[in-house]
């Protein structure tokens, strides 16, 4: 087993904010972009507990009786100003459901059968209300252990049999990794293109591509780097192989496209506009990178402040803080799939699979702050080219709202297990049908027919060899 201390893996991200190659035998960073044809899973997490019974509401049948009850200033109401809007194909047992008002954007790509709504989803119990451990859990793939070292989305892209001249299998969106990709030697680190220009030093001439003039005998700090990675060590080896990966990713312009000060900047298609918010950002830059044809499999990404206990809003307000987010949220996915919605060669869109997700619902009851506390089931939502979009999934097991349907009587019930949705996406979009490997424990799948591809029977064995039990040694 291979270990670092501090001052190797400082060495290692010397180049550009790199997490990854840090392990001999890591993936990542090899000087050919591969062609696409393969599809990539992008995983947008919701931190905070989104409020799905406001985000999705619904609005009609007996349902909507109780949740009206529960919220008499918190509903989304179904008629004039701030009015739900209604989804087809979205009967329940006692309920038809709808979208909050000002996710627009996203309720057009469900008429479009680009987008499917998940009810009643959520881990199975052990149940937890803790931010953090219903994430660590669920983003390990281990509802109710943390024993495990590794999240799930690594485990899928160790068993994934990828090629090995992938550059970047796995981009985690951000200042830190997600502990979806914690313990990949398969992903970077990226909180934006600008992490790879490495062009901050103490002098502007310090980088060959400013195209300003050193001073004679010096060279660039780009010149100087790869000076690091001379030796034969597995640590030098892997610092080459990092270097590589900036050969391509390093010549990309991640700045806006501009006709006079940045013409080579890059440029959405189809007219996309993102958001400038955080989100906006890294989605546009996930979208570069999927064009660039860099092998990217995997994209996590965090969207937060959805920890709603004060002041949640309503549409019908002009203080919503809620549809504030909702529609950074909805613009966001809108402009990301506009982006990448092309034909030939460029259906982008037909290969990118976008799950949206959080760590749990909040309760039925509106709170006295005005707003919503801990639940537990909650919604999730899928975007794509390749999803049977335009209907409400898990509708026909959810619970219900009465009193007696909701568990501990306070929460919506869990009734479809979210490992349910990945592993359709792994399965159908990704060809890993490793399940046992990637979520212990876990058995019974069946798809929900939310994504278009070929079933493969389940491999529910934990008996994949690669281990990752890398650590870092005290400096």
């Amino acid at each position: 087993m291979t270990t670092f201390d501090r001052r190797d893996f400082l060495k290692t991200c010397a180049v550009g904010s790199l997490t990854a190659g840090i392990v001999p035998g890591a993936r990542v960073a090899f000087a050919q972009p591969e062609v696409n044809t393969y599809d990539t899973i992008v995983l947008v997490f919701l931190r905070g507990g989104i409020d799905g019974l406001s985000l999705v509401p619904p609005i009609s049948g007996n349902d909507r009786n109780y949740y009206e009850a529960a919220r008499p200033s918190l509903r989304v109401p179904v008629s004039g100003a701030g009015a739900a809007l209604a989804l087809a194909n979205s009967a329940s047992a006692n309920a038809t459901w709808g979208l909050h008002p000002r996710a627009s954007r996203l309720h057009t790509l469900y008429q479009q059968n680009k987008l499917a709504v998940v009810i009643g989803a959520g881990m199975p119990s052990p149940v937890t209300r803790s931010h953090f451990d219903a994430q660590q859990t669920m983003e390990y793939g281990t509802p109710g252990s943390t024993s495990i070292s590794s999240g799930w989305l690594t485990r899928h892209l160790a068993s994934a049999g990828l090629p090995a001249n992938v550059t970047i299998p796995a981009v985690s969106a951000g200042s830190i990794t997600a502990n979806s990709l914690i313990a990949s030697t398969e992903s970077i680190t990226m909180g934006s293109g600008g992490d790879f220009r490495i062009d901050q030093s103490a002098w502007n001439w310090n980088s060959r591509d400013r195209y300003d003039t050193p001073p004679n005998g010096f060279q660039g700090l780009v010149e100087r780097l790869p000076e690091l990675w001379a030796g034969n060590t597995p640590l030098e080896a892997a610092g080459r192989q990092t270097f590589d990966a900036l050969s391509i990713v390093r010549p990309m312009n991640f700045g806006a496209y501009n006709a006079s000060s940045n013409p080579g900047g890059y440029a959405p298609a189809n007219g996309a506009v993102y958001p400038t918010d955080g989100l906006g950002n890294q989605l546009k830059m996930i979208a570069q990178l999927i064009k660039a044809n860099v092998g990217m499999r995997v994209a996590a990404l965090d969207y937060g402040g959805w920890d709603s206990h004060n002041g949640q809003g309503v549409p019908t307000s002009s203080y919503d803080p809620f549809g504030n987010s909702v529609e950074g949220l909805s613009n966001a996915l809108a402009a990301f799939y506009q982006d990448l919605n092309g034909t030939g060669a460029n259906a982008f869109a037909n290969r990118t699979s976008i799950i949206v997700m959080s760590e749990f619902g909040r309760r039925l009851r509106a709170n006295g702050s005005g707003g919503t506390d801990h639940g537990y089931g909650n919604m999730m939502m899928v975007l794509g080219g390749s999803v049977n979009g335009g209907q409400v999934y898990g509708r026909q097991t959810f619970a219900g709202l009465a009193g007696e349907a909701l568990f501990e009587g306070e929460d919506v019930r869990v009734t479809t297990d979210f490992r349910r949705v990945l592993s359709e996406a792994l399965i159908r979009r990704a060809g890993n049908n490793r399940l046992g490997y990637i979520f212990p424990a876990y058995t019974g799948y069946s798809p929900l027919g939310i994504f278009q591809g070929t079933d493969m029977a389940p491999d529910y064995s934990n008996s994949f060899d690669r281990l990752f039990r890398g650590t870092f040694e005290a400096a």
